[in-house]
């Protein structure tokens, strides 16, 4: 006797039925992966700073001078890092460089898209130490440190220390992420916050409030 196998094939409705199920999952899960992927950019950006802010802090000590981070010179979302050449708290200038070539630029927008940059939507950070954790208002300031200006810089010296403390806010324009990076002590200690808070929660406040629950002055301390 002969055995005939039957070779069954997808229906019409099967296959209309699992691209519809694929339709429903892609709707549900593109919102939230764009959120993870700004987050992760704002982050990235952040953590990039953090270490720049080390290096120069390295590279002052390695090579016994000054070494400058100055912000939105040359472009609104852009900092520079090197040695200040002729002296007049610039990182514009040719005699100016880091290690033996140019002056390092970071674009943020350039290294981590469009919507990355200096800024904040609460402008308030943790204060020290975060117990509460409590605010401080920063004026609205995007970047500040002690009474620079013209540009706004940290000062890196050959002893390891720093000029001034301040704060540095990335954020994703239309999300609202927020990290800061806070330069604490002027004995050059580095500090990665993130805001817990985005533009999801209606209302963002910026003033102290440390009521329950803190959901808008909230900061978490990533590193």
């Amino acid at each position: 006797m002969i055995q005939v196998n039957e070779h069954r094939g997808v229906t019409l409705i099967e296959l209309i039925i699992v691209i519809s199920i694929i339709g429903i999952l892609a709707v549900i899960g593109l919102p939230e992966y764009g959120r993870f992927v700004a987050k992760s950019r704002v982050r990235q950006a952040a953590n990039d700073l953090l270490q720049n802010m080390r290096l120069a802090r390295t590279m002052a000590i390695k090579e016994n001078r000054q070494y400058l981070i100055t912000f939105g010179e040359g472009g609104a979302n852009v900092y520079r890092i090197g040695f200040d050449g002729d002296g007049n708290n610039s990182l514009l200038d040719a005699v100016d460089g880091y290690g033996s070539g140019p002056v390092k630029v970071i674009d943020l927008q350039a290294e981590y898209g469009n919507d990355v940059i200096f800024g904040t939507a609460t402008n308030t950070g943790p204060d020290e130490p975060a117990s509460c954790p409590a605010c401080i208002n920063i004026a609205g300031s995007t970047f500040t440190f002690g009474a620079t200006a013209n540009p706004v810089r940290e000062v890196f010296n050959p002893d390891g220390t720093v000029e001034s403390t301040g704060s540095v806010f990335i954020m994703h324009n239309t999300r609202g992420f927020t990290y800061m990076v806070r330069v604490s002590y002027r004995s050059g200690k580095f500090d990665l916050w993130k805001w817990d808070g985005d533009f999801d929660l209606p209302n963002p406040t910026i003033v102290n409030d440390c009521s329950t629950p803190m959901r808008y002055c909230g900061w978490t301390e990533v590193r």
